[in-house]
C-alpha cells in the first residue's frame, strides 16, 4: 500500500472514531427510536411467516441494523442505502411469502425479483381494501414525504447535483453532523411509510396487532367517519 494510501486510511479510521466516539451511541438510539413502529410489527409479522421467504423479512430487519450502524460511524450513503433496502425487503417478503414457485425460481436463476411499483400494484388489485386504506392514510401521513423510496434512491442513484458524492479524500465519507442528524428523521419517514403499507393489508387483523401500533395509528386520524371506513372497507 503507497503510503499516500496508508496516510488517508489513517484518517478515515481517524474520522469514523471522532465521529462514532462523540456521537455514535445517540445517533443509533436516535434510529432505533425512530423505528419503533416496524420493530412493533415484527412480532405478528413472524405469525405470518409461511415458510417462502421469511430470509426477506430478516433481512428487512437486518437492514435497519445495518443503517444504524452506519449512522453511528458517519457513514451517510452506506445508511441511505440501509434504509431503502429495507422498504425493498418487506415489500419482497409480503409477496413472495405467497409465491413458492416464483421464490424457487428467483434463488435458481437470479431473475424475477419484483420492484416496488409491481408489489404495490399486485396489493392494490388482489387485497381488498387496500387502496381506500392506503388512501386515508397518505391523508393523515406525519412524515413529510409521500414515498421516501423516492427520496432514498434519488441518493442511492445520485440522479441530481444534490445528491452526488462529493468525496476527495478517503475520510470524507464520514458526513457532516447536519447531514447526520438527518438520518434518523429519515428512519422515520421509512418507518410510517412501511408500517403505512402493513395497516394498509392487516387492518383487517387488528385484534391481533400489537396495541401500540393501534393506538399511534388512532390517533392520526382526522374524524370518527375516517377511522370507521378505514377499519370497515
Amino acid at each position: 500500500m503507497s503510503s499516500d494510501a496508508t496516510n488517508q486510511l489513517a484518517l478515515l479510521v481517524e474520522a469514523v472514531c471522532s465521529y462514532s466516539g462523540s456521537h455514535g451511541a445517540k445517533i443509533v438510539a436516535d434510529v432505533d427510536q425512530k423505528s419503533s413502529l416496524f420493530l412493533e410489527w415484527i412480532p405478528y409479522l413472524n405469525s405470518q411467516k409461511t415458510g417462502v421467504a421469511d430470509e426477506l423479512l430478516d433481512g428487512a430487519v437486518s437492514s435497519l441494523r445495518e443503517a444504524a450502524a452506519c449512522a453511528g460511524l458517519g457513514l451517510v450513503r452506506p445508511a441511505l442505502l440501509a434504509l431503502r433496502t429495507q422498504i425493498d425487503l418487506v415489500l419482497g417478503w409480503i409477496y413472495f411469502k405467497d409465491h413458492r414457485v416464483e421464490w424457487e425460481y428467483l434463488n435458481i436463476s437470479g431473475d424475477g425479483f419484483k420492484l416496488k411499483k409491481e408489489i404495490l400494484d399486485y396489493l392494490s388489485k388482489h387485497v381488498a381494501g387496500y387502496g381506500t386504506r392506503n388512501g386515508i392514510l397518505k391523508d393523515i401521513k406525519k412524515r413529510l414525504e409521500v414515498d421516501p423510496y423516492r427520496l432514498l434512491s434519488a441518493h442511492v442513484h445520485s440522479q441530481s447535483l444534490y445528491t452526488l458524492p462529493l468525496v476527495a479524500e478517503l475520510k470524507d465519507v464520514v458526513g457532516s453532523a447536519g447531514t447526520l442528524e438527518e438520518l434518523p428523521m429519515l428512519a422515520f419517514e421509512v418507518d410510517e411509510y412501511i408500517s403505512d403499507i402493513l395497516f394498509s393489508i392487516y387492518a383487517p387483523c387488528w385484534t391481533q396487532i400489537a396495541s401500540a401500533l393501534k393506538l399511534e395509528l388512532d390517533v392520526r386520524f382526522k374524524t370518527p367517519a375516517q377511522k370507521n371506513t378505514f377499519y370497515s372497507c
